[in-house]
């Protein structure tokens, strides 16, 4: 099973949760496989997987931060890059498109409408963009091909 970066984030963080949950409340480190339980809870689509012994490792392999690099190569799907493109155009006829800057840092610039040149740094992912506070739905996108 391949999961979404989103899926990946959400599994992260259900685990950090979890661990914190469980030194705090039952003062100890190994937990008798309640975090399965909060994995289902918490995340419904997955919760008809879990009895998978392939699924246990995966999100074993995640949960773990020594894995969970190698994790992310092996089990996540590799998002889509987009170019991001705002969809209200000023009064002289610019819009807004976003790119990375030197720092890594996602900002946006204005070029004319008309302008369809597109560079390697515009292309970027929706999660990429929204880390950076970008709302996508504020942008058209299209695909990088």
């Amino acid at each position: 099973m391949k999961f979404t970066e989103e899926q990946y984030q959400k599994i992260v963080e259900v685990q950090e949760e979890h661990f914190q949950t469980t030194i705090i409340s039952e003062g100890r480190l190994i937990n008798d496989g309640g975090f399965w339980n909060v994995v289902s809870e918490k995340m419904p689509l997955l919760s008809e997987y879990v009895s998978s012994n392939d699924l246990h490792f995966e999100l074993a392999a995640i949960a773990n931060p020594l894995t969970r690099e190698w994790a992310h190569d092996k089990f996540v799907e590799e998002e889509k890059k987009y170019y991001w493109t705002g969809n209200k155009v000023d009064n002289v006829g610019f819009i807004k498109r976003l790119y990375k800057d030197d720092d890594g840092m996602i900002i946006d610039h204005v070029i004319r409408k008309e302008d369809t040149d597109k560079a390697e740094d515009e292309q970027l992912t929706e999660s990429e963009i929204k880390a950076w506070g970008y709302n996508p739905e504020m942008f058209d996108r299209e695909e990088v091909q």
